[in-house]
């Protein structure tokens, strides 16, 4: 059997539309986040995980990870430490304070984490474990390119 190339979309179609539903699944998580947790954003949510996950890590590794710029790291970091959710591991240092969360930083995180994981849940309600995993497999997949 023969396709007729003018009935299969266009690679630059297809991923623009994969773009557009990304952009759609961080808008509505957002949203659902700051409807729950009106004090996290998305990107305080993204450096308190970070940080969460890497005790100890400093400024610079941040930036390093989410490929962003030191200064906009610390103004974030700044803002995160006014709300008490971030500390310095070891006061004294003298080179990039080392990070971690605070208690209430610990469970703004968790109560973040668990709003987006209820959202999931009751979104992916439908779906087959097969499709669960094939969906998971393909982010994953997408998500562990470390040039994009």
């Amino acid at each position: 059997m023969t396709t007729h190339p003018e009935q299969q979309p266009d690679r630059d179609d297809i991923i623009a539309s994969i773009g557009a539903q990304l952009t759609t699944v961080a808008r509505r998580g957002t949203a659902r986040v700051r409807r729950e947790n009106e004090a996290l954003s998305f990107v305080d949510q993204s450096l308190l995980s970070y940080i969460g996950a890497n005790p100890g890590c400093r400024a610079v590794d941040i930036a390093a990870h989410f490929q962003l710029n030191r200064s906009t790291v610390s103004r974030q970091l700044a803002a995160l430490a006014e709300f008490g959710l971030v500390a310095s591991a070891e006061p004294d240092a003298s080179r990039g304070l080392a990070l971690r969360l605070t208690d209430a930083g610990t469970a703004a995180l968790r109560d973040a984490a668990s709003t987006v994981r209820a959202a999931l849940t009751t979104r992916l309600s439908g779906w087959t474990a097969d499709e669960l995993r094939a969906f998971a497999g393909m982010l994953s997949r997408y998500n562990d390119d470390q040039e994009a």
